[in-house]
Formats: C-alpha cells, structure tokens, sequence
C-alpha cells in the first residue's frame, strides 16, 4: 500500500522535528569540564595571584550557565545550544588562562618573598650587632642604660615580626610574607639609622 503524498511530508517533517529535538541537548558534559577547569585554578591560587583573570573566567562561566539555564526555559522545539556552547568553550578556555596566570604569579611572588624576608634577617641581624657594640660603648650619659633597655624592646619586637614573615613565607602566604617584610626593612633602617645617631652623640 502505497503512502499518500501528505503522509510521506509528514512523516519526514516528524523526523525533521526529531533529528532537531535530539540535537538541542545540553553541554553537560563541556560545563563539567569548564567547571573542572576553573576548580583548577581556584586551587592553583588563581583568586589571589591573577585576579583579574580569574574574575574574568568566572564572569564567562556565569555567562555560559545563564545561557544553558535560558534555553532550557524554553519549549524543547525551539531550544538552540549552539551559543552555549561557544560560551562554555570560552568559559573553559579562560579558566585554564587563569590557572596558568595564577602559577606564573604565585612563582614570581614566592621568589620576591623569599628576597624579601631574606633581606629582612639580613637587617635584623645587622641591628642586633649595631645595638650591641652600642651597648659596649664606654661612654654611658645619664638616660643611656633606660634608653637601651627600651631600644632593646623594639628591636625584641620587630624580631618577633620578622619570625611571622619567615611562617607566612613557609606557610606559602607570599603576598602577606612580602608585605610584612618590606614594612619591617623600613622600620629596622630606621632603628639602625636611631643607633648609629645615639653612638655619633655619646662619641661611642
């Protein structure tokens, strides 16, 4: 029996319909991926090392979600994933950008806070040797033995500043590490530059 002409148009507009229905499937498994991704570079330190590239990738990520989230609102014959897609590519694409910005940056700040708190013990030690031969000299006016007994308080506690720059760097907290130590140099130079005035002034 043979099928009529608007039996066999229908037919293949129902599989038209099909083949399309079947297509418009969610990139399930494309977002896991993106998502994996920007998991990565979330434990790789992206947040703090690469800022900008991090909020970037999870701007894209929102991005790629809310046009999932759209198409699924729709009737199943109009749904289209073809943007979502790219999106969810692009997604992926700065996820793995962030992750590489944020190892390159944590590896640049780890060197500089190695240096740096480096630097720092090199000035601790410097002041503890000035305060000592300050402490020797000869020449010991009125005031000197209640002024050294305060200078050695600074010094006991800037000490104690330097020893939590040295954790955080072995704590691999390098931003704070650099951050601390700096502040500590200026205020060590400062102390130096203190005793050095003191012995000119007693003629030590």
């Amino acid at each position: 029996m043979k099928m009529s002409r608007i039996s066999i148009v229908a037919v293949a507009m129902f599989a038209v319909v099909s083949l399309t229905v079947g297509c418009a499937a969610p990139p399930d498994a494309e977002l896991a991926k993106a998502e994996a991704a920007l998991n990565q570079a979330e434990q790789t330190g992206a947040p703090t090392y690469a800022p900008d590239a991090w909020n970037g990738a999870r701007d894209a990520m929102s991005a790629a979600k809310a046009e999932v989230a759209a198409q699924q609102g729709k009737f199943a014959l109009l749904r289209s994933y073809t943007k979502a897609k790219e999106l969810v590519a692009a997604a992926e694409t700065k996820a793995t950008e962030a992750e590489q910005a944020g190892v390159a940056a944590k590896a640049q700040a780890k060197t500089e806070a190695e240096a740096a708190v480096a630097a720092v013990q090199t000035a601790l030690e410097t002041a503890k040797a000035d305060l000592a031969s300050l402490s020797a000299c000869r020449r010991k006016p009125k005031g000197f033995a209640q002024d050294l007994e305060q200078m050695n308080g600074v010094l006991s506690g800037l000490e104690a500043q330097v020893g939590e720059a040295a954790t955080a760097l072995s704590q691999e907290q390098y931003l704070e590490a650099s951050s601390l130590a700096s502040s500590l140099q200026g205020q060590l130079e400062s102390f130096t530059s203190d005793i050095a005035s003191a012995k000119k002034k007693i003629r030590c």
